[in-house]
C-alpha cells in the first residue's frame, strides 16, 4: 500500500502514488522540452533541488509551481490535473458531487450520451475519457479510469446504494470502442438491471418530447429527506441542494420514469439491442 506524505499546511495528506505520478509527468513533460532542471528551475521560480525532489517524489509541490509548469511546458492543463493536491482528477464541480454519491442512500440518474460512470465497465471507460479533446495523456487517462472504476464500491457494499436509472436510447445507439467492448457494456447493464437495488429503464426515441430534452441530471438522497441534485456543463458541474430546484428535478425524473419501458421491456431492449449489435445490424 502506498505510504502518505503530510502537505506543508498540515491539514492534508497526500498519498505516495500521487506524488509518483506527477513527479514522472513532470519528468517527461520537461525532457520532451529538452530543458535540464536548472532551466525549467529558473523559469518556474524554484531552486533546482525542488525541482529534482519534486521529481523523485520526495517533495509536495506547491500549486503555483503546478500551475507555472503546465503553462511553462504546453501540458494544456494535464500537469495542473496530476497536482497532488487534488488528486481526484475530476472536473471542477464533480468531486463534491462525487463525495456525495458516496454517502447517498439513493440515486435518481437521468443520462442522454453515456452510461452513468458508475455503470461502466473499465473499457468502456477508457474509449469515453480518451475521446476528450486536448487528448489526455496515457498516465493521466490511468488515473481517471481509476477513479471512475473506484466510484462502483458503492454498488458492493453489505446496504448497497439504491439506483434508479433512466438512459436515453441514444445511449445504446452511441457505440463506444469496438463491437466487444459494447457489447461487454451492454451485458454489463443487463447484469445489474437484475439485481434487486437497481431499476433501469430505456427511454426510446418513439415516446418524442419530454420534460429533460436540456441534458443530463442526478438526484442524490442522503437521508432524513436531504436531497441534492447535480448536472452537467461542459468541463464543469453543478451541485445544488435549493429545495425549489432540486424538488423541479425529482418531478422530471418522474415524469421520465413514466415514459420509459418498464425496467423488464428494458432488459429485453438492450438485450435485442446487444444481440443485433454484435452481428452489426441495426436492431430498431
Amino acid at each position: 500500500m502506498w505510504s502518505t506524505v503530510v502537505m506543508a499546511s498540515g491539514k492534508k495528506t497526500v498519498s505516495r502514488s500521487a506524488l509518483v505520478r506527477f513527479g514522472s509527468e513532470l519528468q517527461r513533460l520537461r525532457k520532451t522540452a529538452d530543458l535540464s532542471q536548472r532551466e525549467l528551475a529558473k523559469a518556474t521560480l524554484i531552486s533546482h533541488q525542488m525541482l529534482g525532489a519534486v521529481e523523485r517524489a520526495e517533495r509536495v509541490p506547491r500549486k503555483g509551481f503546478a500551475a507555472k509548469a503546465d503553462e511553462v511546458l504546453s501540458a494544456r492543463g494535464g500537469l495542473l490535473r496530476l497536482w497532488p493536491g487534488d488528486q481526484d482528477g475530476y472536473p471542477q464541480g464533480f468531486k463534491e458531487y462525487v463525495e456525495l454519491e458516496q454517502d447517498a442512500e439513493s440515486i435518481q440518474d437521468f443520462q442522454t450520451q453515456v452510461v452513468p460512470g458508475f455503470f461502466q465497465t473499465p473499457d468502456y471507460a477508457r474509449a469515453v475519457i480518451g475521446a476528450s479533446w486536448p487528448p489526455i495523456a496515457e498516465q493521466e487517462l490511468e488515473r481517471l479510469l481509476d477513479t471512475r472504476v473506484s466510484r462502483q464500491t458503492m454498488l458492493e457494499r453489505e446496504q448497497p446504494t439504491l439506483v434508479w436509472s433512466v438512459l436515453d436510447e441514444s445511449v445504446l445507439r452511441r457505440p463506444m470502442g469496438d463491437r466487444e467492448i459494447m457489447g461487454g457494456q451492454l451485458d454489463r447493464l443487463v447484469e445489474l438491471a437484475s439485481k434487486s437495488y437497481v431499476r433501469l429503464q430505456v427511454l426510446p426515441f418513439a415516446k418524442g418530447a419530454h420534460a429533460a430534452l436540456d441534458g443530463a441530471f442526478t438526484v442524490l438522497e442522503l437521508g432524513d429527506g436531504e436531497r441534492w441534485a447535480y448536472s452537467e456543463t461542459p468541463g464543469a458541474g453543478r451541485v445544488t441542494a435549493g429545495t425549489a430546484e432540486v424538488e423541479q428535478y425529482v418531478l422530471r425524473f418522474g415524469v421520465l420514469r413514466s415514459l420509459a419501458l418498464s425496467p423488464d421491456e428494458s432488459v429485453d431492449f438492450i438485450s435485442r439491442y446487444k444481440e443485433a449489435h454484435s452481428h452489426g445490424i441495426n436492431p430498431f
